[in-house]
């Protein structure tokens, strides 16, 4: 990919719209370096595979996003490269679109080793179960925690009397 800086956003988009026709619903330049993508849920692992094979060697964070009106949970990998000097600037945004009542996806750790702790969070904090994950234990939270995700937006947290 040795293309200008300001195409190389516009190369990649493309480049994912052709490679990904069928698993992905929206791809597109959102601003100079940061490029999202909107996945399926049942090829996310095959788009987590594609966008690895180019050169989106790691990911920034994951977090959620409650949509309580909507009845739904995004899912959103922030990706990034080191191994690729083209890539390095940018930042692709991968997001997973969820039923709010059973959030669940397949991991993405095999894919990128990085996305580990901030899916365990992600799992936490919204209530989204990744399936397959190496160790799916609580990280932020008391074990004993039984109430809500606390990043949920219906989240009611009880007064102080």
């Amino acid at each position: 990919m040795n293309t200008s800086r300001p195409a190389v956003e516009r190369d990649v988009t493309e480049i994912i719209i052709g490679q990904l026709s069928g698993a992905v619903d929206e791809a597109k330049v959102d601003r100079k370096d940061r490029i999202s993508i909107v996945a399926r849920r049942d090829k996310v692992q095959r788009v987590a595979r594609s966008l690895q094979q180019l050169g989106f060697d790691h990911t920034i964070a994951v977090s959620g996003v409650d949509h309580p009106a909507e009845k739904k949970i995004d899912v959103v990998y922030f990706l990034s490269s080191y191994s690729h000097d083209d890539l390095k600037h940018l930042v692709l945004s991968l997001k997973v679109q969820l039923d709010r009542e059973n959030p669940s996806l397949p991991t993405l750790t095999p894919i990128w080793e990085s996305a580990n702790l901030f899916e365990r969070e992600t799992s936490e904090m919204f209530g989204v179960n990744f399936e397959g994950h190496p160790d799916p234990t609580k990280l932020l939270l008391q074990d004993n925690w039984d109430g809500p995700p606390p990043l949920r937006k219906d989240l009611k947290i009880p007064e102080l009397a």
